[in-house]
């Protein structure tokens, strides 16, 4: 698929015209294409552009796009290039804030009386202020003794994020091969895999003894070295091409993945992921992923019908 820029938002038609006109002013061409109908409550256009930015266009403009969509609250999505959902691919996800509407350390920690304590250092280490492993054992360290009883309330309680459906059921209708790479806790997205049909599942795994948490857990962090060492072992085991991958989260322990991906999407992310990933988007669920894919929302509906 050639370079693209993909809008999302409310998109007027003399917004269309002023970026049309941002285009000129940086001597692009685009053909316009609108991927939404009546039905949607956002506007999509998909520009695509006669050619790709050069390397040395390639940042400041990004940052001019990024700039716009920060000023307008329009998202502005530049693509050099884009998987073909029509072949086999490898989609991953982070799972909290990503596939999910929470953090579920924050969530258990609510269930232990120390919600804001734990919450604090949870969005620090998403900035990426302090190391994500020093974070994640410490606020762990903090759950020791809370009942594993509380898991399942926690779980019925946490929204999924929108469009999750839609996606998961457009990918593995092409035959795309979905996991979930999770900071979280296998026990939480185990039951979001079992949900959504997703191929396998890889996050930290808690300690329990006696039905009570420890304050520890078992095996490897799933960091964001991790996640990006994970997200290559499934490319190499399923044989799909490197230009066949998607990744998609919201924090800064997805950025590695986020930016090893062929389509690295931040979700709803945070100020530096957002400026630091290849494709930040605010104005959509996990669904806008299809239309950086190029699908129209009648071909979506058709498909999910």
């Amino acid at each position: 698929m050639s370079a693209s820029i993909t809008l999302i938002g409310s998109l007027s038609a003399p917004y269309l015209s002023q970026f049309r006109a941002w285009l000129n002013d940086h001597s692009l061409e685009g053909v316009f294409q609108t991927l939404t109908d009546e039905l949607d409550a956002n506007d999509v256009v998909r520009v695509t552009l006669s050619q790709p930015f050069s390397d040395k266009q390639l940042e400041p403009m990004k940052k001019a796009l990024l700039v716009l969509s920060d000023e307008t609250k329009i998202d502005h999505i530049y693509q050099s290039t884009s998987p073909n959902l029509y072949q086999k691919g490898v989609a991953v996800f982070d799972m909290d804030s990503t596939l999910i509407k929470a953090e579920v350390m924050d969530e258990l920690a609510v269930e232990a009386g120390i919600g804001e304590q734990i919450s604090a250092v949870t969005a620090s280490a998403m900035r990426g202020e302090i190391d994500f492993v020093e974070s994640f054992v410490q606020r762990l360290s903090l759950l020791d003794g809370l009942s594993s009883d509380l898991m399942d309330g926690v779980y019925q309680r946490i929204v999924h994020m929108d469009g999750i459906e839609t996606l998961m059921k457009v990918l593995h209708h092409f035959g795309w091969h979905t996991a979930i790479l999770s900071g979280g806790f296998t026990y939480f997205a185990d039951r979001v895999q079992g949900q959504y049909g997703i191929t396998e599942v890889h996050a930290n795994v808690l300690e329990i003894e006696s039905g009570h948490l420890t304050g520890k857990h078992i095996g490897p962090i799933v960091d964001a070295e991790r996640k990006q060492l994970l997200l290559s072992e499934i490319v190499t085991n399923t044989g799909v091409s490197w230009g066949q991958t998607i990744a998609c989260g919201d924090g800064a322990n997805d950025l590695l993945m986020l930016n090893k991906a062929a389509l690295g999407v931040a979700l709803h992310a945070k100020p530096l992921v957002r400026e630091k990933s290849p494709c930040p988007m605010n104005n959509l669920g996990l669904d806008g992923i299809l239309y950086l894919l190029g699908l129209s929302s009648v071909q979506i509906r058709d498909i999910v019908a």
